[in-house]
């Protein structure tokens, strides 16, 4: 704090560290009462009935008392002789501001499809969807996937029931979404993705015929977005079909999402999110399993 500031004995840290200080000092049993006084007084607890940002939340600025309360305590100990007004500013300076509260994460619950290979000519091939070329991880590879239940739409549902007169809660709680409601949902995927190429390996293949993994869901946090990944996954042996063309190629989706049946291997050449990587370790031991 610079001793030379005209305007210091203005700022609500000076005026807040010298009210919780005084109340120290008069062995006030009510203390977070004087702060909110305080706060009241400076008119920073609402804008026209508003609820402001944290910083000028009364709720908000009033959790700092308890750091002004120790800065003070703290430095009175250390020194006898210093003017006591400037460690009550000194305390509210170091306490304010205070770190703004962490927006909350949008939450989804995903129905995942992890579908394996094992041909006799080599080894085990997963099925992977490329994400859009635009948005959150764009053009990353992933297992098929579908978003059965988000936040947003939860929150926009709250919202339209409040403005039609309605109770509503602001919480909004990650629901258990059946396991029906998840096959059908990437049912209706997986049946897009086999049926844009009918080639001899994939007709084989009964990709409706998944286990859904009876763990608990795999959580992932990336960004602003928790993901819950519910998994269903099956294993296939197929024979070396073509040589393994098959397996090695490609194809789009009518939306133009690339599809590929990958190794491994593959995925460390085309990079892979940490959430896809711990989706193919629970699979990856489920059809090791499986396979012994």
């Amino acid at each position: 704090i610079d001793d030379g500031d005209p305007l210091k004995e203005f700022y609500i840290s000076t005026k807040l560290g010298a009210a919780i200080g005084g109340a120290m000092r008069d062995g006030s049993s009510n203390i977070r009462g004087r702060v909110e006084n305080l706060i009241a007084e400076q008119s920073l607890a609402s804008n026209n009935g508003k609820r402001c940002c944290r910083m000028c939340d009364g709720n908000g600025i009033a959790t700092a008392y308890y750091d002004i309360m120790d800065r003070i305590n703290e430095d009175l100990h250390k020194t006898k002789n210093t003017d006591i007004k400037r460690i009550y500013a000194i305390a509210g300076h170091a306490s304010l501001p205070i770190p703004p509260p962490k927006k909350a994460k949008r939450e989804e619950v995903i129905a995942v499809a992890v579908i394996s290979v094992q041909p006799s000519n080599s080894e085990r091939c997963w099925l992977m969807v490329k994400r859009p070329s635009t948005g959150l991880l764009a053009s990353q590879w992933e297992f098929p996937s579908v978003c059965v239940w988000n936040s947003a739409d939860e929150k926009k549902k709250k919202k339209t029931t409040k403005t039609e007169g309605k109770q509503s809660t602001g919480a909004v709680e990650v629901p258990l979404i059946q396991p029906a409601v998840r096959s059908d949902a990437l049912d209706s995927f997986l049946s897009d993705i086999f049926q844009s190429n009918k080639s001899q390996m994939q007709s084989s293949i009964n990709w409706n015929k998944r286990v859904q993994v009876k763990d608990a869901p795999i959580v992932h946090v990336f960004s602003h977005v928790c993901h819950t990944m519910w998994v269903e996954h099956s294993d296939f042996k197929v024979a070396g079909i073509n040589g393994g063309s098959d397996i090695s190629k490609r194809w789009k989706l009518e939306n133009g999402r690339e599809v590929g049946w990958m190794t491994e291997e593959d995925m460390k050449s085309a990079g892979i999110t940490s959430g896809v990587r711990k989706v193919l370790a629970k699979a990856s031991t489920i059809a090791t399993k499986k396979s012994r």
